[in-house]
C-alpha cells in the first residue's frame, strides 16, 4: 500500500489544527463470485473453537510484531513468552489516556516513514482520537467491511450479489475519519464506485454532501447505501420533502437539469406517490441490494429506514480503534465477531465498578466460548497486524444474545461511560431510552437525556423533538411506566424510594437542524455538531434551548 500525505484541516474544540490525511492506496483484489463468499463470509462456518484458534494464532504473532515498538514496550514489557495466559496475566488493561502521547504530533509513531494510516475521531468535549492503522489492519478493515455488503445483499447465504463497478451511496463523514478513508479504500480495493467521487464528496458539508449525492443518483443508479442509521434516516425524511415539493421551482420546471433516465425515473416515482397517496420516497426510485447501517439507535429505527428505503439495514459494528468487528449474519439475528478483526475479551458489566475503582487492577476476563446468553459485558480488544491497542477498554456495552455452535450472537446496546446512574439502583443507557420511546410510540427527530439536580432533588431529563403531534402532559408519565417495563432496577426506584425521576422538555421542529448549523458555522469538527445523546454538559444544553427559543421565535 502507498501512501501519500495532504494537508488538511480538522476543527478541534473550535480550532483549526493542521495535520495531514494520507491519499490511501489498497491493494486491489482479483474478484471471483465464485470463491468470494467463502473468502469474506467463510468465518460463519467456523466452530467457536475454530475462531478461537484463529484468535489465539492472531495474537501471538500480533504480541511478536509489536513487542519492539513503542506499545510493545509501554505495556508488555512484563511478559516472559509469547503464549496467552502470559499476555491476560501480565499485559494491563489501557484505555486511549495511556496511548495518547505516543500519537501527539512529533512523536516516533507519527514522524516513522511508511509505518501508518492516521485516522481521527472526535467523542466529546476533551475527547479527540487520533489512531493509527497499519496496512494490513487497513486492509482487513476493507475486507470485513466487503463482508457485510455481501452479507447484506444475500438472498440466501453464498449468493454474491455485490460486484465490482456497484455504485454505493456513501453517507459518511470525510478523511481522516475512518468511515471517510473506507470509502475510498473499498473503491480501490474492489471497484465500488462512489455516487459521488469520492474526493468530490469530502470536499462538502456533510449535508450538502447528501442532498448533492441524492442529486447525482437520479442520473444512474444505486446498489448499496452506507450511513450511520440515524443520518439515514433523518435523509430519508428530508428527501420526501424535497423530492416531492423542493426539485420543482413555481413555475414546475425542475430545480436540477435531468437526463432522460432521471427525468423518467422522478416522473414514475410522482406517479406511484400519487396513486399510493403518500410523499416520493428514496425506494421509489432505486432499488438497492444492499443498505448497512450502525449506531446505538438502529434497532429502533429499522422500521422507519425500511418506510424510507425499502429494506431494514443490516447491521455493522466498528470503531476507529478496533475497525469493523461485528456483522449481521441474516435480518433475523443479531451480529457476530469476526475472529480476523482483533482479539476479543469480555468484562462482566457486573464487574465494572471493582475495576473502575482499583486503579491497576487487572480484570477477570472471559473470551468468546465464556460469555452467556443474557449478559452484558464491557468489550477489551488487542488489535492484530501491527496496530497498537494493547487490551484496550473500548467502553462499548454488548449484550449477548445467544450462544450459538460459530459462537455468540450479540447487540450493541450503550457504551459505559454514557450511562446515568440512577441513584445507586440502575444505570440507564441510550438503548433502554430508545426502547421506552419505541414501546409508547413516541416518534421523534431526535433527543438528548441527562442527569439533573433541581431544588436537591434528582431528576432525569428528556429533552425531545417530536416527530409529529405529541402531548407534553401526558408524555412524561407514559415514558416512566415504560421505562419500568424496560427496566426492572428502574421500577425499584418508585417502589422503594417513591420516587419518579422522568421529566421531560418538548423542543420546537427544527431546533436539533438549527443546532448543526450553529456548530458547523463555528468550524466545528462533525462529531461536536449535535448533543449528544446520553449526559450532555450544561454548555451544550445551554446552547441547544437558546436555540429552541430562537426556533419559536422565528416561527412565531
Amino acid at each position: 500500500m502507498k501512501t501519500s500525505a495532504r494537508p488538511e484541516s480538522t476543527g478541534t474544540t473550535g480550532e483549526q489544527t493542521q495535520t495531514t490525511t494520507p491519499t490511501v492506496s489498497a491493494r486491489p483484489v482479483e474478484w471471483d463470485s465464485n470463491t468470494s463468499w467463502r473468502r469474506f463470509c467463510g468465518f460463519l462456518e467456523f466452530s467457536t473453537d475454530a475462531a478461537l484458534d484463529i484468535q489465539r494464532r492472531l495474537l501471538r504473532d500480533q504480541i511478536r510484531m509489536v513487542a519492539d515498538t513503542p506499545t510493545g514496550q509501554r505495556f508488555m514489557s512484563a511478559m516472559r513468552d509469547d503464549t496467552i495466559d502470559e499476555f491476560r496475566r501480565k499485559v494491563p488493561v489501557t484505555t486511549y489516556a495511556d496511548y495518547a502521547d505516543l500519537f501527539q504530533p512529533g512523536s516516533q509513531m507519527r514522524t516513522a516513514p511508511n509505518g501508518y494510516i492516521w485516522t481521527y475521531t472526535a467523542t466529546g468535549p476533551g475527547r479527540d482520537k487520533w489512531v493509527p492503522y497499519s496496512s494490513r489492519g487497513y486492509e482487513r478493515l476493507l475486507d470485513n467491511f466487503m463482508a457485510t455488503l455481501l452479507l447484506a445483499a444475500a438472498e440466501r447465504p453464498g449468493v454474491v450479489s455485490i460486484r465490482p463497478g456497484d455504485v454505493v451511496l456513501y453517507n459518511v463523514p470525510p478523511r481522516p475519519y475512518l468511515s471517510g478513508l473506507a470509502a475510498f479504500g473499498m473503491a480501490e480495493r474492489f471497484g465500488l464506485k462512489g455516487v459521488l467521487d469520492p474526493a468530490t464528496s469530502e470536499s462538502l458539508d456533510f449535508k450538502e454532501r447528501i442532498k448533492t449525492g441524492f442529486e447525482e443518483a437520479l442520473r444512474g443508479k444505486v446498489d448499496a447505501i452506507v450511513s450511520l442509521t440515524s443520518v439515514l434516516n433523518k435523509a430519508g425524511a428530508r428527501f420526501e420533502h424535497y423530492a416531492s415539493h423542493r426539485s420543482r421551482d413555481r413555475a414546475g420546471r425542475s430545480r436540477m437539469p435531468l437526463n432522460g433516465r432521471a427525468a423518467y425515473r422522478l416522473a414514475r416515482a410522482r406517479i406511484k406517490s400519487a396513486l399510493t397517496r403518500r410523499p416520493i420516497r428514496p425506494h421509489d426510485l432505486w432499488d438497492t441490494k444492499a443498505i448497512i447501517g450502525w449506531g446505538l439507535d438502529t434497532d429502533f429505527l429499522k422500521d422507519r429506514v425500511q418506510k424510507y428505503w425499502g429494506k431494514p439495514p443490516s447491521q455493522m459494528y466498528a470503531s476507529t480503534e478496533g475497525g469493523v468487528m461485528g456483522m449481521q449474519p441474516r435480518a433475523d439475528s443479531g451480529m457476530v465477531f469476526s475472529p480476523y478483526s482483533d482479539f476479543y475479551e469480555f468484562i462482566p458489566t457486573d464487574e465494572l465498578d471493582r475495576v473502575n475503582s482499583e486503579s491497576g487492577r487487572l480484570p477477570d476476563t472471559l473470551l468468546l466460548d465464556e460469555v452467556e446468553p443474557g449478559r452484558t459485558y464491557e468489550l477489551v480488544i488487542t488489535n492484530f497486524y501491527g496496530m497498537p491497542f494493547v487490551r484496550y477498554r473500548l467502553g462499548h456495552i454488548v449484550r449477548i444474545i445467544a450462544q450459538r455452535q460459530n459462537g455468540p450472537e450479540f447487540e450493541f446496546v450503550a457504551r459505559s461511560d454514557d450511562r446515568i446512574d440512577i441513584a445507586g439502583f440502575t444505570r440507564i443507557d441510550e438503548n433502554t431510552v430508545w426502547k421506552a420511546l419505541s414501546a409508547v410510540g413516541a416518534a421523534s427527530s431526535d433527543w438528548t437525556i441527562r442527569r439533573e439536580n433541581a431544588d436537591d432533588r434528582l431528576t432525569i431529563r428528556l429533552y425531545i423533538e417530536p416527530h409529529g403531534p405529541c402531548d407534553e402532559d401526558t408524555l412524561p408519565a407514559r415514558l416512566h411506566e415504560s421505562l419500568k417495563q424496560v427496566d426492572p432496577l428502574y421500577s425499584d426506584l418508585e417502589a422503594m424510594l417513591g420516587i419518579q425521576p422522568l421529566e421531560v422538555t418538548l423542543l420546537p421542529p427544527g431546533a436539533f437542524d438549527r443546532y448543526y448549523e450553529t456548530m458547523r458555522r463555528s468550524d466545528e469538527p462533525l462529531t461536536k455538531r449535535q448533543p449528544p445523546r446520553m449526559n450532555a454538559d450544561d454548555a451544550v444544553i445551554d446552547r441547544l434551548l437558546d436555540i429552541a427559543d430562537t426556533t419559536l421565535e422565528i416561527a412565531a
